[in-house]
């Protein structure tokens, strides 16, 4: 254990009580709970294996539950997580897990694009791969990451999807993007689902993931503090912004110009330990860029 990582031990008795204090008050508001749209086929796109279950494991498993066909489309080949393993041992783990991860969810499908981790670009190949995707699978809802992301496979994954919306003729989906690395500033949320039935269900998928050596409580606590958005007393909630497929673009050219900086300025929020750092170092310039992007209702 190095000097931090015994620091943050030592500190999480006074912490983690401060933490919730704060982040339960942060996330506060009176929204209806979103639901599902009685959506029959879902599209995910996960950058890496295990986005998918972080960002919206417990809304994948209300959507098969209520009978709908989830496939997921597996961006990257995941070789370039933090583990130690080599990549191609690496690789070979995560695909495992993600049959495990499959079955917990009831994820009808699994597709995979195979960008090598950390290469993801909006180019004519892989434009053509997700164009097919989608065309094949003719979802009624299309899950993406961010444009505001510390990651650039996630913020690319999002740019991607909006390049291929401009091929498209008629897009009739709906776009919900979900967030990994950079918590969305509350005011801009506007969908929110309620997991309090799947919720040990995401968990448990969540642990399935042994192959990373990174800690994933932030994601789970987040999805605790985040059920004070709905006026209905849930246990968990999982949050996106919902936009329709033409609206991706005025994201996409605000927040474009600024992706390089993404990840210097944003920090993960993945440990409890260090969550109100990761929410509030940036709050200013993630304002900012909604701000610009997107509006407020």
């Amino acid at each position: 254990m190095n000097s931090k990582e015994l620091i943050l031990n030592i500190l999480k008795p006074v912490n983690y009580p401060i933490t919730k204090h704060f982040l339960s008050k942060y996330y506060q508001a009176d929204n209806a709970s979103a639901g599902t749209r009685n959506a029959k086929k879902v599209l995910v796109l996960a950058p890496h294996m295990d986005d998918e279950t972080i960002g919206l494991g417990g809304t994948i498993k209300k959507h098969a539950d209520e009978g709908a066909d989830v496939y997921v489309t597996l961006i990257t080949d995941g070789s370039n997580s933090v583990s130690s393993l080599s990549k191609e041992a690496l690789t070979k783990k995560r695909l495992e897990e993600m049959e495990k991860v499959k079955s917990l969810l009831g994820i009808k499908d699994i597709l995979y694009m195979g960008i090598p981790d950390g290469n993801v670009k909006s180019i004519e190949e892989s434009q053509q791969k997700l164009q097919n995707i989608i065309e094949q699978t003719q979802p009624d809802i299309i899950y993406s990451t961010l444009f505001v992301d510390a990651h650039t496979d996630h913020t690319e994954t999002a740019i991607l999807l909006t390049d291929v919306i401009k091929r498209l003729s008629e897009p009739a989906f709906v776009v919900r993007l979900y967030e990994i690395n950079c918590a969305i500033p509350p005011k801009y949320i506007n969908c929110v689902v309620d997991i309090s039935d799947t919720f040990d269900v995401k968990k448990h998928a969540i642990d399935t993931f042994q192959s990373q050596a990174i800690a994933f409580d932030g994601f789970i606590a987040l999805n605790k503090w985040k059920s004070n958005l709905v006026k209905e007393k849930v246990e968990a909630a999982e949050v996106f912004l919902e936009c329709q497929p033409q609206e991706l673009e005025k994201q996409r050219q605000v927040t474009e110009q600024y992706k390089n900086q993404y990840p210097k300025i944003f920090k993960q929020i993945n440990r409890t330990d260090t969550l109100l750092w990761a929410i509030f170092q940036s709050e200013k310039k993630k304002t900012q860029l909604y701000d610009q992007s997107i509006g407020t209702s």
